[in-house]
């Protein structure tokens, strides 16, 4: 009987990291899986530049409905809702661009490689401009790939800029989330 306790004692520890990391994982998954394509398109569109002010705050409030839905469902504090907001909106951005950059025949991979982007990255904020030496590193990754850079449309181009933004935001944001 006493074996059988332990055991089980020992079996529900085990498995309590896997339950917290799947708890963590819904957290940061929700505002992404709660929003709709359409939206999410139209708010990958507008972090590129399409539409206007109003249609763009039309495309926030939603997305803030949302991010209050998963705040509650969540237990999420307020002191990290505005953090949790703009993770879910860079997130929503970020997972477009690639898509959109991928129709263009572009990895976002050497963006991430040059400006060390990732969970373990360096993460350069680039709440500001870009400077000269990221633009330029970001460009050299594409033609250490082969990429012939002067084929590339500047419409592209600037999605790559947006996509380098809403990353840095992703990674930065998803850094101060206490989950």
């Amino acid at each position: 009987m006493l074996k059988g306790i332990m055991a089980g004692a020992l079996l529900a520890w085990t498995a309590m990291p896997g339950a917290a990391m799947a708890q963590e994982g819904a957290k940061f998954d929700c505002v992404t899986k709660d929003a709709n394509a359409t939206l999410k398109a139209s708010i990958g569109a507008a972090m590129t530049g399409v539409g206007d002010d109003v249609s763009r705050d039309a495309l926030f409030k939603q997305l803030a409905t949302i991010t209050d839905t998963c705040v509650a469902r969540h237990g999420i504090d307020d002191a990290n809702k505005a953090d949790y907001f703009d993770y879910g909106l860079a997130r929503i951005s970020r997972e477009w661009l690639i898509g959109d950059l991928a129709r263009n025949s572009l990895s976002n991979a050497p963006v991430d490689k040059a400006l060390d982007f990732g969970p373990s990255g360096t993460n350069p904020d680039l709440s500001a401009d870009m400077t000269d030496d990221q633009i330029m590193s970001i460009v050299q990754a594409y033609i250490d790939i082969g990429v012939d850079i002067e084929k590339v449309d500047s419409g592209v181009w600037e999605k790559v800029g947006a996509y380098a933004a809403a990353t840095s935001i992703y990674w930065n944001k998803r850094k101060l989330l206490p989950f």
